[in-house]
């Protein structure tokens, strides 16, 4: 009997391991949770949060920054976006959700409700995560500080956040300014007026 040698590792798994023992650990694969929970903290909460598990959505939310750097080189990895939509398109959707895309909310809600219920605190936690490991003083080459100030406020902006976006721009204008921070905030205070105008029209018509 001829003695069977282990298949070689898929691109996939040489590439981006974090990511190919997170699609087995959510079919089942108890050997990937095994792995995650071994070399990649971060991903491994994150399975188990999206498994229902309460305590590590809290680990998540709690969790230092450097714990979730492995977590989020994953979410935020563009070179994984077609065969996340190819292969795991409900992981894709998830992904865009994290980053701020209403738009893939809605959908996941219709795909994978459990994974939709959870958007909002892995949004927080994406933001938090962005935040703390950019400090509002850290300035590097390629204008580091304007972008995450960017993605940031951008991220509230889809959400009609306006308060928080304007506060996300300004704070980084005020040590790092630069033209789109502008243009973010004034698109912001124009959400805000829009907002309010709204509000005072529909106030008007109920009070006659």
């Amino acid at each position: 009997m001829k003695k069977q040698h282990p298949s070689a590792p898929s691109w996939l798994e040489q590439a981006y391991p974090q990511m190919h023992y997170l699609v087995l650990a959510l079919d089942g694969d108890r050997g990937a949770v095994a792995w995650l929970e071994a070399n990649s903290h971060g991903v491994a909460r994150f399975t188990h949060a999206l498994a229902g598990e309460p305590q590590a959505l809290a680990a998540l939310q709690n969790g230092a920054a450097e714990e979730l750097d492995d977590l989020f080189e994953v979410i935020d990895n563009e070179d994984l976006t077609a065969w996340l939509a190819e292969r795991r398109p409900e992981l894709r959707l998830l992904f865009d959700a994290i980053r701020g895309d209403d738009d893939a909310t809605a959908r996941l809600k219709s795909k994978k409700a459990a994974f939709a219920k959870l958007v909002p605190t892995f949004r927080d936690v994406h933001e938090h995560f962005l935040r703390r490991t950019v400090g509002p003083h850290e300035l590097t080459e390629g204008g580091t500080v304007a972008d995450m100030g960017c993605l940031i406020g951008e991220m509230h902006l889809r959400q009609a956040e306006y308060e928080k976006a304007i506060e996300a721009f300004s704070r980084v204008i005020d040590t790092q300014p630069a033209p789109d921070l502008f243009e973010g905030r004034a698109r912001a205070y124009r959400g805000l007026a829009e907002r309010d105008e709204s509000a005072a029209a529909l106030m008007r018509q109920r009070l006659g």
